[in-house]
């Protein structure tokens, strides 16, 4: 394995030290990584969703150690600010889609047009969108209600699927599906969409029922993890700081 994954912290010690003796426990959690290491996904796949679901869940060394099994298995720092720049632009999307359940600006379901963009036409942006995208998502609905904001929404949709990556769209539409599935955390609001659409497209593209599944499976794992590393600290276990 390359020098810096060695030399960065795996999560796993901090779960060991937490349940240390409690062999049934710590057999489950082995059989678990081997289980997913078995699976069908791709190495660098693998490492990825790692990065997303310790990323989310602020766990930086473990994100830095996963982001550094990935570069080894093939990633790039252009993958890394890709998954960035995924979920910078879906958590800004969540704001907008909690706001459309919760403020009546939205909640009727009638999308307002609050403020025109600074040339053209709000119709004239969705044009576009359709021209490159065959549909308008509830996404930009939700951001036409400024128009200036909506086209600024469409460019950074535009960067990211120009982005340079070394995943093919395939991957790409993986790595989006559990973004906006750890980024929402299944959640019952209007996000649910992005999920599905990526799912589906990552599908049509190739990815196998088993392989959405063990992205499931990983960020299941990512809050096994970060909860044995912030239980330590909150609780004060084996010596850990408060």
């Amino acid at each position: 394995m390359n020098a810096a994954v060695i030399n960065t912290v795996s999560p796993e010690p901090t779960y060991l030290a937490v349940f240390a003796g409690e062999d049934t426990w710590l057999d489950a959690m082995r059989q678990r990584f081997a289980h997913i290491e078995a699976g069908q996904l791709q190495p660098k796949l693998r490492e990825l969703v790692f990065v997303v679901g310790y990323t989310i869940n602020r766990y930086g060394v473990a994100a830095r150690y996963h982001s550094q099994r990935a570069l080894a298995a093939g990633a790039t720092q252009d993958d890394l600010r890709l998954i960035l720049k995924i979920l910078d632009f879906y958590r800004g999307l969540r704001g907008f889609q909690d706001a459309q359940k919760l403020l009546g600006l939205w909640r009727s379901g009638v999308f307002p047009e609050v403020k025109p963009p600074k040339s053209g036409t709000i119709a004239d942006i969705f044009r576009k969108v359709v021209e490159t995208r065959k549909y308008i998502a509830n996404g930009f609905r939700v951001y036409a209600a400024d128009g200036e904001w909506l086209r600024l929404y469409l460019q950074r949709s535009d960067a990211i699927k120009l982005a340079p990556r070394t995943l093919d769209e395939r991957g790409v539409q993986l790595m989006s599906m559990a973004i906006t599935l750890k980024n929402h955390g299944f959640s019952s609001n209007w996000n649910d969409g992005c999920i599905e659409v990526h799912e589906n497209k990552t599908k049509a593209l190739g990815s196998s029922d088993a392989e959405i599944l063990e992205v499931v499976q990983i960020l299941e794992l990512c809050d096994s993890m970060t909860t044995a590393w912030e239980g330590r600290a909150l609780l004060g276990l084996d010596g850990a700081a408060e």
